[in-house]
């Protein structure tokens, strides 16, 4: 599963799926039957080193499911999954949580404390990596262990159809447009200067070090803060500001990864999540620097600190890798906050002090005026795009 980085006051800073579950479904082995909702995955086609991209599709059959739990066993001599939530389940504003289990399995649960009825859809959006040396055949991918709730809390039946994976001697891409994603709301699109990134994808650099690895957008290289087998988080360099595409290259000791075109926006804003997830609370501090949340809310008229990332090229221009001190650089566009729907004042908006040159740090002010709840939405404009939702608890 994709990796993070963490910083010393103890959130993520580089977002991904959380290694944790904070509840579990698995007790649901008796439910009323009734209409039965179920997940389930297409057949897939790839050769040995390719990524392929596999939705996990949830149909409710007329039932309302709130929470999930399915896990996936497969052969992991010839596969590897990394995964991310899918938009079903985003727009329910739910969390993704994965765990490694023994005997080739993953667990995947779909959950968060709120009663939102997950829509019908992509529910977890699957990349299956090929290991270059895997055996030509076909590989099954099982559904184990499925079940949900209700809103209420109570038990649906969920079926499932397993997927299947055929190794061919085809041609095939380490890394897809799909698996270059936004390293704070992990949603693939365009890429911006300075954005910290998670790109997935099959054998795409030796494990555990970035020596042998070279990420570069067109000529410029790109800083690693990650290199792993199947994932490589990077900053984007400011150089690209003003152009309208960019070419991805990946290039290992051995041989060249992958080349992938992908569009350049001026700015993708997206505010760094605790679950690391991409969607749910926010990695926001209080007033006095502790870590907000549900049992540490923020007080209205309090001032918060918000950390994302997304927000293009700076004054003065941004320096590739260079850990912010002394100098800290302000975005070109104009940046502002909407908290709980209402305008929240900015008292700072610029480089985070001690976090590498990409991180954005905004120190607003909680709106007196809006409704104190446990999750708040919170929104980050940068010049004309605004990042997906995250959460803060209020009070």
């Amino acid at each position: 599963m994709p990796k993070h980085l963490i910083h010393p006051c103890g959130w993520p800073l580089w977002p991904v799926v959380k290694l944790a579950f904070p509840v579990c479904l698995a007790f649901l082995a008796e439910a009323t039957l009734g209409f039965c909702s179920d997940v389930s995955m297409s057949a897939q086609v790839a050769g040995p080193g390719a990524s392929v991209a596999v939705p996990v599709s949830f149909a409710s059959g007329g039932q309302s499911v709130s929470g999930l739990q399915f896990d996936l066993v497969f052969d992991d001599s010839a596969l590897s999954l990394s995964a991310v939530i899918g938009d079903a389940a985003r727009s329910a504003e739910k969390t993704l949580y994965v765990a490694a289990l023994p005997s080739h399995q993953t667990r995947f649960l779909i959950w968060e404390m709120n009663q939102n009825p997950i829509s019908d859809g992509v529910i977890v959006s699957l990349f299956v990596n090929v290991r270059p040396g895997a055996a030509l055949g076909l590989y099954p991918i099982h559904f184990e262990s499925v079940s949900a709730t209700d809103p209420a809390g109570q038990p649906v039946v969920l079926s499932s159809c397993d997927g299947t994976f055929t190794v061919e001697p085809t041609s095939g891409a380490p890394v897809l447009l799909e698996g270059v994603l936004n390293g704070a709301s992990l949603l693939p699109g365009p890429v911006a200067p300075g954005e910290i990134i998670t790109i997935l994808g099959s054998a795409i650099a030796p494990p555990a070090t970035s020596r042998d690895t070279n990420v570069t957008f067109d000529d410029l290289p790109a800083p690693l803060l990650y290199s792993g087998s199947n994932q490589i988080n990077a900053v984007v360099p400011f150089g690209i500001a003003g152009r309208s595409t960019t070419l991805l290259g990946i290039a290992t000791s051995s041989a060249s990864s992958t080349q992938i075109s992908i569009s350049v926006s001026s700015t993708v804003p997206a505010i760094f999540t605790l679950n690391g997830s991409g969607t749910g609370r926010g990695a926001i501090l209080n007033q006095d620097g502790t870590l907000n949340s549900p049992d540490n809310p923020a007080q209205r008229g309090s001032i918060i600190v918000v950390f994302a990332t997304g927000a293009g090229q700076t004054s003065p221009p941004g320096t590739d890798g260079l850990i912010l001190t002394t100098v800290l650089p302000k975005p070109l566009l104009p940046v502002s906050v909407r908290i709980g729907g209402a305008n929240a004042e900015t008292l700072y908006v610029g480089g985070a002090p001690g976090l590498v040159s990409g991180v954005l740090q905004v120190n607003c002010r909680v709106p007196e005026e809006i409704v104190a709840e446990r999750s708040v939405p919170v929104l980050l404009t940068v010049g004309q795009a605004t990042s997906p939702s995250v959460t803060v608890a209020v009070e």
